[in-house]
């Protein structure tokens, strides 16, 4: 008796497995466009000046502290940058699809850990994280959630640079 449960427990597994779709999430995409209407920057400077100073591990770990690269121009390590966007349904920027906000904390040589928080016009939201390269043309985020047609979801963002000063973003979600 146990094996006949057991070869059926087998069977009813094998079987939804070949059903395409079933035991799986159904992958969506959605791509839209978005042009940066506003930056709202915070300059930690003085905060790392005061670092220098009061530094609770002594003056010994000030030597390890690591060498900017490049021009001397910022951002650097603690600084923050708030970037406001519109969202747009295609690459004519004619439709309007939403509103975006991008929170990065920067690190070191232009790279930050960004907060990406997508709202579209019928209501739901997506919200995204990842690291980003300021130095290169592209990049791809997580997408780690999101509000009502969107809840749940998991997958990535893949946001490149389009026509019209505009980025086109490729979202492929699951769930």
């Amino acid at each position: 008796m146990r094996f006949i449960k057991a070869a059926g427990a087998v069977g009813l597994v094998l079987a939804s497995m070949s059903v395409p779709g079933a035991g799986a999430n159904a992958t969506r995409t959605l791509t839209v466009y978005s042009v940066a209407t506003g930056l709202q920057y915070i300059n930690t400077a003085d905060d790392r000046a005061r670092g220098k100073l009061n530094n609770p591990l002594g003056s010994n770990a000030n030597k390890l502290a690591p060498k900017s690269l490049g021009s001397g121009n910022g951002p650097f390590a603690g600084d923050v940058a708030i970037y406001a966007l519109n969202l747009y349904s295609s690459a004519t920027l004619k439709q309007k699809a939403g509103s975006a906000v991008y929170t990065c904390y920067f690190n070191y040589d232009r790279h930050a850990f960004c907060q990406a928080y997508y709202t579209l016009t019928a209501g739901s939201t997506l919200v995204a994280s990842g690291p980003i390269d300021f130095s290169a043309t592209g990049f791809t985020i997580v997408v780690t959630g999101g509000t009502k047609k969107y809840i749940g979801v998991r997958g990535e963002a893949k946001v490149g640079a389009a026509a019209r000063h505009s980025q086109r973003i490729d979202f492929e979600l699951l769930g």
